[in-house]
């Protein structure tokens, strides 16, 4: 039945209008005046006029409004109301506003209700209504705009399942992932069947409303603490109907289940390496503090509801759990798990419906009354996901005087009331350096972030460690310099003139700030540096960018090098390097990015080799060892700076090799921390150890230095120098012994270096040899070295935190042992010796590289395909397994991280579309006759193409290309957009006898042609993020009386009746509530007992308005009361 409720009938025909006769209104429940006419307009204002004055607005915008009904005077308290005003308040009336209504008071019993609007913006109002009709008809008018959303990107949230949902007992319900885990939750009773395993306990729950600033533990707010909780092995089991199960690895028992498809994208988390070791972890579960951020807070319960089970065991909920931390054994594992987990859990967007011009929405439609209307889900919405990526680079604290202590400290970056990542511990000074970054994906409506700075009494992070103060990042601090729309807490003026607002920056905010740190008693107690970049984007359908994307994979890529060369700043070309890196990883064409750009970087190299070859022949013997050393130099510093290639491909060897690096210097890394081995052997630090140890201060103590000068007998002095040389010698010993040990690990595991990795270098080696001289066999080795070595071996040597090696910053003497073996491992890859004019102390390393001089070249041909490796796998890589396809749908699964590696193609496309877009001025030339033409392409044009014959034939001048089919003239970018429509490339092919005309088309791609689509793509998403800005009015849902309906239907089912605070609020479907709230379509006001006085005749409805008298005046369970379809029962009830 299309309208089962009365209120479904009177929102059908009044759409959200409203004008009422004669009601008394107040705004501030004491002074209470009639209005002539009350009226809610189309676009969201509740005014009041009468035939002598101008119209008085006493609500701006509606939408979102939360709506209380009041039964009586005692009822307007601190918390009823809204809990605006005191309980002592009555209402009061003032004769000449309420003159006709003379007489005594009734009693509280008897007074007719009173409607208590607030709106989002916090504007209020009182409408007393005596007549049942008036009121019917105003409070179904009032749910339309409480059903709509305030203005605002974030306020426009909603989340969707992509995935048809299949019933668990459908026939074809398999089994997508299956995987050894390490689970992290409430142990089962029956431990027999589990293997428990050790771990770290995961960190306590931390909710918003507690201060954070408690000066004991933080233990006591855990979730779990009545629940016996840790790490245990099973296999986790993910169904094709969205069902997560974990299954006992000893008797196949099911020990838990988790319903995939009633999560958020957002809950399914990677887990930053500081918290648990472990950089393979995913949390899952429900946050109930994100889930309250999500809700329109003038609509949504204040209490009385929770998100319901999420750990299910033998078809019963387990409380107090709400989250799980899973490890997987291979990082592959959790970047399929990742996926093939958000493949099923509810995807959140921004969108809202269009409005559709005055005569479509005027447009009547013929509906069949005893249908029911369709979903408002199979309409099409204006959505763009969210992408809203913050990366928090902590630097360091200053601390006021007397805030010190011998114990360490650290700080907790905090979400929601949990954590997720942690700083290395540091010694409790006044001035405390970590400068460690954490990057994070943050939902849609996140809006705050905490750090908290704790100190630990141990040498490890615990879940008591005593809390010093918190660090508050607000929207104001994220945002700083962010100059596109946002779904950040920001002023809406700065978005009236969004329209006409240039897009900086590249949708990123980055400022080094110094926040104050509040401690429990909120005094400020010191400051935290830190650098803080927020980049936000906003990003369309899939579909909209197949043109973009089939072009860009046409495209000449030395054309887009070029581009990048020319017009990114330097500051921005490691992001931009990722950027196309991470696009030409997920179109699969890596690499011919590479090889396009080694010989981009190369030309200048061939260039300089044709001069010098060129030379020699002219030149006599001492002018041509002259220019050898000049070329000599030039070549030696080739690759070490930072143009696009070696930023990308340095990126691309990390992304690669992370694993291979944390499987090959993990251990070894370890060893050295562990062992604490002397290594210095240079005697004058040796010296001034050796004083240290005698006057008890520190070797880097200032005064040494002066203090070693002081008389010594020849004796004495001798005596010292034996020593000195004697612990050189040790130290030497034991220093060779760790370079020994990391080159057998380095030498012995070249067939465990990713092939990606070596491919790439294969490469490279080629492209150098063939730009260099014939005789030349050291630069393309020296070029090799300075990508292996000095950008991946030596990096994670000198900073092994940074890559996850180890799990604090290294200091000292450790931290000196690691700078010479990188010194020592970097020169003998260049094959060079160390000098007696520069480091005498490290000649006598000489000996390492000379006993293995001929594995450095070995090692070289090996990892480039130049000797056959018949070294032994021996690291257990998971580059070396085998993934398996998912068999995930292509449609619901395209916005989806990609495997490996994650990537958001579409995220990155938006970013690329972004760029060009910007530097869309940089693309213009000067034509022949002097006039701007839009270019950068210095390739030439399909109009220089020799010998061309096809039926698309080009004209013009080379400046703009037209191509004929028939009579017809179309712009080459009309053609490059129907490309990709298989429809129209088949009408377009039906035109001409040339089929070929697509693939003629596109191999002609130039980046000139890119441009014109990605300033399509900008400005579409420009035009949907003013559309979703903006408030929601009635309109939206008018294209057509089903639509209307569908809307009606979806928004009254969704309505509540709070009957502990009288005040209708909407249920997102997320949330379980609790025995106070009744379902409005299942009577749930007939338990206000609203009474109305029979005799009002001074107040009333329009004649459109007017609405059906057949239900009792004394009685409200009519409006939302279902109607019966069975005649015999209505009349058996009338008899």
């Amino acid at each position: 039945m299309r309208y089962p409720t009365p209120a479904h009938k009177i929102i059908a025909r009044d759409k959200g209008l409203f004008r009422g006769n004669n009601l008394v209104v107040s705004t501030d429940a004491v002074s209470w005046h009639q209005a002539g006419v009350l009226e809610i307009t189309a676009d969201g204002k509740l005014v009041a006029y009468d035939d002598t004055s101008e119209p008085y607005v006493y609500l701006k915008s509606m939408q979102g409004c939360f709506i209380q009904i009041l039964t009586n005077l005692s009822t307007i308290t601190a918390s009823g109301a809204g809990g605006a005003y005191n309980a002592r308040r009555r209402l009061t009336r003032k004769p000449s506003s309420l003159s006709n209504n003379s007489g005594s008071e009734s009693s509280s019993n008897e007074e007719p209700p009173i409607v208590f609007l607030k709106t989002y913006d916090n504007e209020k109002l009182y409408i007393r209504l005596s007549t049942k009709n008036v009121f019917s008809a105003l409070l179904s008018n009032l749910l339309v705009w409480q059903g709509l959303r305030p203005q605002g990107l974030a306020k426009k949230w909603y989340c969707e399942n992509k995935v048809l949902q299949s019933t668990d007992n459908s026939p074809d319900i398999h089994e997508l992932l299956v995987c050894r885990c390490k689970v992290y939750g409430p142990l089962p009773s029956k431990s027999k069947n589990i293997h428990i395993a050790s771990g770290p306990r995961a960190p306590p729950y931390q909710p918003q409303n507690h201060p954070y600033d408690d000066d004991t533990s933080l233990n006591h707010i855990s979730q779990t603490d009545t629940v016996n909780e840790g790490w245990f092995y099973s296999l986790g089991v993910l169904k094709s109907n969205g069902i997560l199960n974990f299954v006992s690895e000893l008797d196949g028992t099911l020990l838990y289940s988790v319903d995939v498809k009633s999560m958020m994208s957002s809950e399914i988390r990677e887990v930053h390496h500081s918290l648990f070791d472990s950089s393979n972890i995913l949390f899952i579960g429900f946050i109930e503090e994100l889930r309250k951020n999500n809700r329109i807070k003038t609509i949504s319960a204040l209490s009385g509801e929770h998100s319901g089970p999420f750990l299910m065991r033998d078809g019963r909920a387990v409380s107090s759990c709400q989250r799980l931390f899973i490890e997987f054994p291979l990082h592959i594992d959790l970047e399929d798990w990742l996926v093939g987990l958000n493949y099923f859990s509810k995807r959140e967007y921004i969108g809202t419906y269009p409005i559709l011009d005055q005569d479509a929405t005027n447009a009547k439609d013929d509906v069949n009354l005893d249908t029911d209307p369709p979903a408002l889900s199979s309409f099409e919405k204006v959505s763009l996901r969210v992408s809203k990526k913050v990366l928090i680079d902590i630097i360091e604290a200053q601390f006021d005087d007397g805030n010190t202590s011998d114990h360490k400290i650290y700080a907790e970056v905090v979400m929601w009331g949990l954590s997720w990542s942690r700083t290395a511990l540091v010694d409790h000074t006044k001035n405390p350096f970590w400068k460690e970054a954490f990057a994070a994906d943050l939902p849609i409506s996140t809006q705050m972030i905490h750090i908290l700075i704790k100190k630990t009494y141990s040498n490890q992070h615990g879940n008591s460690d005593k809390l010093l103060g918190t660090v508050y990042l607000t929207p104001d601090v994220l945002t700083k310099h962010l100059h596109t729309s946002t779904t950040m807490t920001m002023n809406y003026q700065a978005h009236e003139s969004f329209g006409n607002m240039q897009i900086s920056d590249n949708g990123s905010s980055n400022d080094i700030v110094r926040l104050p740190v509040y401690d429990s008693s909120n005094l400020p107690i010191g400051k935290l540096l830190l650098n803080v970049t927020l980049r936000e984007h906003h990003i369309l359908p899939p579909t909209f960018y197949k043109p973009f994307e089939n072009m860009l994979s046409k495209l000449p890529l030395k054309e887009l090098i070029k581009f990048c060369n020319e017009s990114i700043d330097a500051s921005e070309m490691e992001n931009v390097s990722m950027i196309i890196l991470d696009i030409m990883q997920s179109l699969n064409i890596e690499d011919q990015w590479f090889r396009a750009l080694m010989e981009v970087e190369l030309v200048n190299v061939d260039k300089m080799t044709r001069k010098v070859y060129v030379a020699n022949k002219r030149s006599n013997g001492s002018k041509q060892g002259d220019t050898n050393k000049s070329s000599n130099n030039v070549f030696n510093t080739l690759f070490r700076g930072s143009s696009i290639f070696s930023k990308s491909l340095e990126k691309y060897n990390f992304r690669i090799g992370q694993e291979y690096l944390e499987k090959l210097l993990g251990k070894f890394i370890n060893k050295v921390y562990s062992e604490n081995k002397n290594c210095e052997i240079d005697p004058r630090y040796v010296k001034l150890e050796l004083l240290a140890e005698l006057k008890n201060k520190s070797a880097d103590d200032s005064d040494l230095e002066s203090e070693s000068d002081f008389d010594l007998s020849v004796e004495e002095e001798k005596k010292r120098d034996e020593i000195i040389q004697k612990r050189t010698q040790e130290n030497f010993n034991n220093l060779y012994g760790y370079m020994e040990d990391l080159w057998h690990k380095i030498y012995t595991t070249s067939n465990d270096l990713p092939a990606q990795i070596k491919e790439q270098l294969k490469h490279f080696r080629t492209k150098v040899e063939l730009a260099c001289d014939p005789d030349d066999k050291v630069t393309a080795l020296n070029c090799l070295s300075a990508f292996i070595f000095l950008r991946f071996f030596c990096p994670a040597i000198l900073n092994p935190k940074l890559f996850y090696l180890s799990k604090n910053h290294h200091s000292g003497r450790v931290q000196r042992t690691l700078t010479l073996i990188a010194k020592i491992l970097l020169n003998f890859a260049n094959r060079q010796e160390f000098s007696v004019h520069k480091e005498r102390y490290l000649v006598q390393m000489n000996l390492f590289s000379e006993r293995h001089q001929d594995e450095i070249y070995d090692y070289f041909d090996k990892i480039t395909g130049r000797k056959n490796d018949f070294n032994e796998k021996i690291l257990d890589l998971s580059h070396d397994v085998k993934r398996f396809d998912m068999g995930l749908s292509s449609n619901s699964a395209e916005e989806l991280p990609t495997t490996p590696y994650l990537i958001d193609k579409y995220l990155r496309l938006t970013e690329l579309v972004k760029i060009l877009d910007q530097n869309k001025a940089k693309f213009k030339r000067i034509g022949r006759n002097g006039e701007v033409i839009e270019s950068v392409s210095s390739l030439n044009t399909v109009n220089s193409s020799p010998g061309r014959e096809s039926s698309a034939e080009a004209e013009g001048d080379g400046e703009k290309a037209i191509y004929k089919i028939g009579s017809l003239e179309f712009e080459k970018s009309d053609l490059l957009d129907l490309a990709v429509e298989n429809e129209a490339e088949g009408f377009i092919k039906s035109l001409t006898s040339d089929e070929n005309i697509f693939s003629f088309i596109n191999s002609r791609v130039t980046l000139r042609d890119l441009q014109g689509p990605s300033t399509k793509l900008m400005r579409k998403i420009n035009k949907f993020e003013l559309l979703i800005e903006n408030y929601e009015y009635p309109a939206i849902y008018q294209a057509s009386q089903d639509m209307w309906d569908a809307f009606t239907t979806e928004l009254i089912s969704k309505i509540y009746l709070d009957t502990s605070r009288q005040c209708l609020i909407h249920s997102d479907g997320l949330s379980v509530l609790s025995s106070d709230f009744k379902k409005f379509t299942e009577n749930s006001l007939s338990t206000l007992k609203l009474k109305f006085s029979s005799n009002q005749p001074s107040e009333g409805i329009s004649i459109e308005n007017s609405m059906s008298r057949s239900s009792s005046t004394t009685s409200l369970g009519s409006i939302m009361k279902t109607s019966t379809k069975n005649p015999f029962k209505r009349w058996l009830r009338k008899t």
